[in-house]
């Protein structure tokens, strides 16, 4: 039986047909995890948009201790002067609301008899659904509520959606508040929010949305979840294609599947998932290319470079570690020539150059600049720089660069306070047991590199450098998802590390004591990471 499994792991060649089964079960049972406690289904879908200074009068059907009352905000973040009364004459001013953000449910806690309320809109606001509360929990019925002196439904009409908890599963949490709207606002067609990032990152967010007609947290997770889930497959095919062998190629693909932080970014509606998974594919097709020289794999490298590029700028940090492996390759293998610069031109510049302004083209109605033509795209280019060249800002969980490989400070995506002993919460936090060992891969390649002359080593520095080191030069304030496009290519330099350590010492049992090291801290931390109640 030893035998068999030893034949199986150490198997040798090109991708077959029991690696196609092998990849298919670690993928299927990553999905099942992922797709566990996503996101609800149920979400408010009809709106009522508010401008600043307009009221909503909320009439109930008799006075009434109104103890808590819980409020759906649209696209745009609600905020208003909440009053209430009880003879909807003298009103008294209870304070100022201002939601957590788009597609969020806020919760105030009033404590106060009233039959009548008023909603004085301070900003420019949207609204989904109302409901309220007594001391009894017992949900307080509505006579009417009027807008512009009408009678008006929208926020009344979806009771279903009105979650019994107010957590992670129903509302939006942090960056989903501004990505997950402007995917909504791409189907619905409302000029976009958010800005500061290329459209196709939103846009993809967006297909689930516009096939089903339907907005809710699970249908703008979905397809970060998604692109999460076929990282997966993509390590496995970078084991495949560097070490040769299925053994690594299957602990490449773990090392992914059991990575905290891999774990949380992709579950969030964000669209950090489509940036990594565009660079690993472009990274994959260009190593392919230089073991090959099929002109193919080249092509599919400039197409996922600026596909990567459209989602995030940070695509182009990956460029230049792709331009630097083209051209050394050019250089070693004597085809620094006419030909093969067009090439390098045409995929990697032409193409990408196509497809950044093709997408604005195709879909300009920006909140900013409407990128209807070159001169706008270009005036949006430069709004972007300087927004984020210029930033001025501080947040808690903002990092340095230098502290990222350490997970020093994890960003603390979600927390919810039940009582004083119990809290749902979602922390952006690696596996510590890859990360650490990580940073030895990590300097193991420049040894192996210079001593051995090893290509693979070269690869993975190039683009480990090319994505880390230019946040040296950033003066913005940086987070640690920012080292997530590095974190593929450091599990990689682990995996060179564990492999050579483990052959060259006969270490028998080193890889599989090290997964279930690995394996415990996810299955510890799980609940961390998951928005379950700790």
């Amino acid at each position: 039986m030893f035998n068999k499994i030893n034949k199986y792991l150490n198997n040798k060649g090109k991708f077959n047909k029991i690696d196609l089964i092998t990849i298919t079960v670690i993928t299927l049972l990553y999905a099942i995890l992922s797709f566990i406690n996503l996101g609800s289904q149920l979400c408010p879908n009809t709106f009522i948009r508010f401008q600043e200074g307009e009221k909503l009068l909320i009439e109930l059907e008799d006075v009434d201790d109104v103890i808590l009352f819980k409020v759906f905000s649209g696209e745009q973040n609600s905020k208003y002067n909440l009053s209430l009364t009880t003879n909807n004459i003298e009103y008294s001013y209870m304070e100022e609301v201002e939601g957590r953000g788009a597609f969020s449910w806020d919760i105030i806690k009033p404590k106060t008899k009233a039959k009548y309320i008023t909603l004085e809109f301070t900003e420019n606001s949207t609204l989904g659904e109302i409901a309220l509360y007594n001391n009894s929990k017992e949900k307080i019925k509505i006579k009417d509520i009027y807008y512009n002196n009408k009678s008006i439904k929208v926020l009344t009409d979806e009771e279903k959606t009105i979650p019994d908890q107010v957590s992670y599963m129903n509302t939006s949490y942090f960056d989903e508040i501004y990505f997950a709207r402007t995917a909504y606002e791409y189907v619905e067609n409302i000029p976009t929010y958010e800005w500061t990032h290329p459209p196709l990152g939103k846009l993809i967010q967006a297909i689930p949305i516009f096939i089903t007609k339907h907005l809710s947290p699970f249908n703008y997770r979905l397809m970060g979840n998604i692109s999460g889930i076929l990282m997966i497959i993509v390590m496995y095919l970078f084991g495949k294609e560097i070490f040769k062998t299925r053994k690594y190629a299957i602990l490449s693909s773990l090392l992914m599947f059991f990575d905290t932080f891999h774990f949380v970014q992709t579950r969030m509606g964000t669209v950090d998932s489509h940036l990594v998974l565009f660079i690993m594919l472009s990274v994959l097709f260009m190593i392919k290319y230089c073991n090959s020289n099929k002109t193919i794999n080249l092509l599919l490298s400039g197409i996922f470079f600026g596909l990567s590029i459209c989602v995030k700028w940070t695509g182009f940090y990956a460029g230049l570690g792709l331009a630097i492996i083209y051209f050394t390759y050019m250089l070693k293998n004597k085809k620094f020539n006419v030909n093969h610069l067009l090439k390098g031109l045409s995929f990697f510049v032409i193409i990408p150059l196509i497809f950044y302004i093709g997408i604005y083209l195709l879909f300009p109605n920006n909140n900013l600049n409407y990128t209807d033509n070159i001169k706008s795209i270009i005036k949006q280019q430069e709004s972007m720089y300087n927004y984020h060249s210029k930033l001025e800002a501080d947040h808690f969980f903002s990092s340095e660069w230098y502290t990222w490989p350490v997970s020093y400070k994890p960003v603390w995506y979600h927390e919810r306070i039940i009582d004083d002993s119990k809290k749902e919460t979602i922390s952006g936090l690696g596996n510590l047991v890859i990360w650490f060992v990580g940073i030895f891969g990590m300097i193991y390649l420049i040894p192996k590199l210079i001593l051995k002359k090893d290509k693979n080593s070269f690869y993975i520095l190039i683009l480990i450098l090319s994505l880390w080191l230019p946040y040296i030069f950033i003066g913005r304030i940086m987070f640690m998802y920012h080292y997530f496009p590095v974190t593929p290519f450091m599990m990689l330099s682990l995996v060179m590390l564990l492999k050579d350590v483990s052959e060259k010492f006969k270490v028998k049992y080193l890889i599989p004591i090290y997964m279930i090291l690995v394996v415990a801290f996810f299955i510890i931390y799980y609940p961390v990471i998951t928005g379950n109640i700790v």
